[in-house]
């Protein structure tokens, strides 16, 4: 992995064997996605109180849940019993019930019901020592309503990771912010390959061609705004837009803001969007060496102001455009990045060039990969060393 660490001109990228190898992948899900801060839903994925979901967070089954107080919760996702799943898929009710012996487990994690566990009508045994054996908690964190956990429990805290960030958008009213969209892509390809698609502009004439008639090549540079978020900026976010297409803003946003669209990712996967009138974020999920799950969620703004019913349709229409704009840009990505990962077959493929305009934030994020899987690949080079 040492060409990734070469200074522009000199540097490749990851070797194929980063994007083909099913051992590799293994150790990725070990030493990076594991032990980081992972990004695996939205809270909107359980709005209520009792609502829960089954996720995959680096090949471990994790449940997150809404607890009776409105907080989430995140467990792994096996009775400590036998190790069933207690979910597949969704769940709403105060109850956790697992469906092959009904041992139940309230919102909390604690195990409140053994039935029969003792023999028939007999509810307790002397073995089971059900404060002993709740659900085991996983580390969960939340920020802009992005759900995070940490199976190894020892990342730095969430905030403070997320806070350089934060503070760069604190003009951005988020708390206004409401979700109005989720679509889901998969991908032929290895998760590493979106993001690194994701971190740079130069495809945008010949893969986005809609996109660069409004949103030009020339309209976008890159930037490093935190160790862990870094990727392209644009100063001509619909800078014109017909009337009937304006869309709620975030209220009180300065003036030199109202241009700017930043479009970094939050290390390791996910990718996010900030402009004047909305938010989004795309979860990047690594199902396996060459495939990928891309979960996007778009947050709009409630200004809270009182409109006509013709006004509240045509803001409705604008949003409808909005969505259908981004949904249309990111499957343009799909057959891209498929190609690319079809390419890795090639054994005369070195890395590719890295070049110093375009490819300073993939390089990045190839480094902070390397870090983390080969920690002593290139124990000289800094991290974003570029």
């Amino acid at each position: 992995m040492e060409p990734v660490f070469r200074t522009p001109g000199q540097s490749r990228g990851l070797p194929n064997l980063c994007y083909v190898d099913d051992a590799y992948h293994r150790l990725e899900a070990e030493r990076l996605l594991a032990r980081d801060w992972l990004c695996v839903g939205v809270g909107a994925d359980i709005p209520s109180r009792g609502d829960a979901v089954a996720i995959d967070a680096a090949g471990q089954p994790i449940l997150l849940v809404r607890d009776r107080d409105g907080g989430i919760r995140a467990f792994h996702n096996v009775c400590r019993h036998r190790g069933s799943l207690l979910l597949e898929d969704r769940h709403s009710g105060p109850v956790l019930v697992c469906p092959y012996h009904s041992w139940s487990y309230a919102l909390d994690g604690r195990l409140v019901r053994t039935p029969e566990v003792g023999g028939p009508g007999v509810h307790t045994c002397p073995s089971v020592d059900k404060e002993a054996l709740g659900l085991l908690p996983v580390r969960v964190g939340v920020w802009l309503d992005f759900v995070f956990v940490n199976l190894s429990g020892d990342a730095p805290p969430l905030d403070s990771v997320v806070a350089p960030m934060a503070e760069r958008w604190s003009d951005y009213a988020t708390d206004r912010l409401v979700h109005a969209a989720s679509d889901t892509y998969e991908l032929r390809a290895n998760w590493k390959l979106a993001i690194e698609n994701y971190l740079e502009c130069y495809h945008l004439p010949w893969v986005h061609p809609g996109l660069n008639s409004y949103s030009p090549l020339d309209a976008h540079e890159y930037r490093v705004f935190a160790d862990r978020f870094f990727g392209p900026i644009t100063n001509v976010y619909r800078a014109s837009v017909a009337p009937e297409k304006v869309l709620p803003c975030f209220p009180g946003l300065p003036e030199a803001r109202r241009l700017v669209g930043e479009y970094p990712i939050a290390f390791p996967n996910l990718l996010l969007g900030i402009q004047r009138d909305h938010l989004f974020g795309i979860i990047i999920d690594p199902l396996a060496v060459d495939r990928t799950r891309e979960r996007l969620h778009i947050y709009l703004i409630d200004d809270g102001a009182a409109r006509s019913e013709a006004e509240t349709a045509r803001i409705e229409a604008a949003k409808a455009d909005l969505v259908a704009g981004w949904r249309e840009v990111f499957t343009e990505d799909i057959g891209i990045v498929e190609r690319m990962q079809r390419g890795r077959a090639s054994g005369a493929f070195d890395g590719g060039t890295l070049t110093a305009f375009h490819d300073g934030c993939t390089q990045r994020f190839m480094q902070h990969v390397a870090r983390a899987v080969a920690p002593d690949a290139m124990p000289n080079a800094r991290v974003g060393q570029a």
